[in-house]
């Protein structure tokens, strides 16, 4: 089924990256929909250590008029997941073209740099698009304590 959710498990040591597709085909918003909600559901409940969640949409709104348009839909809906599993130690998400830090139910939520354009701030001009900006990444690390630490890095044009 070409239009079928891609959802891929990958673990490294004893930490598992569930990563959920949150697409929505011809649909620039974003969602999980039952498929990848019960595959979530069964993955976490194999994981033997640390979680960490990934998809594209954000769950939150970001203080982005024009990205908070087009988000995920029914948040809710991986919010009763992220409840039911304190194995999850953080989840992260694209979509924004904005590196930021935040929350959704208790846990980090670290969003990615743009890798080919960087989103405005509502106070950094009219124009959505930043050109100016470099490109950028992100480093997640896992601790012994199960803490989450993100560090950015730019990378030169």
């Amino acid at each position: 089924n070409p239009t079928a959710p891609v959802n891929e498990a990958l673990t490294v040591g004893d930490v598992t990256l569930l990563s959920v597709d949150s697409s929505l085909p011809g649909d620039r918003r974003g969602f999980l929909d039952e498929e990848t909600i019960d595959w979530l559901s069964t993955e976490l409940a194999r994981a033997s250590g640390p979680v960490v969640v990934a998809f594209h949409h954000p769950p939150v709104t970001l203080g982005m008029p024009m990205m908070d348009s087009i988000m995920m839909s029914s948040p809710e809906r991986l919010g009763a997941v992220v409840d039911a599993n304190p194995n999850i130690v953080a989840l992260v998400c694209g979509h924004a073209h904005s590196a930021a830090a935040t929350t959704f139910h208790g846990r980090p939520l670290v969003l990615a740099p743009g890798v080919s354009s960087t989103l405005n701030l509502p106070f950094e001009g009219s124009s959505v698009v930043n050109r100016e900006q470099p490109a950028g990444v992100a480093f997640h690390l896992i601790d012994d304590d199960g803490r989450v630490i993100t560090h950015f890095r730019s990378i030169p044009g």
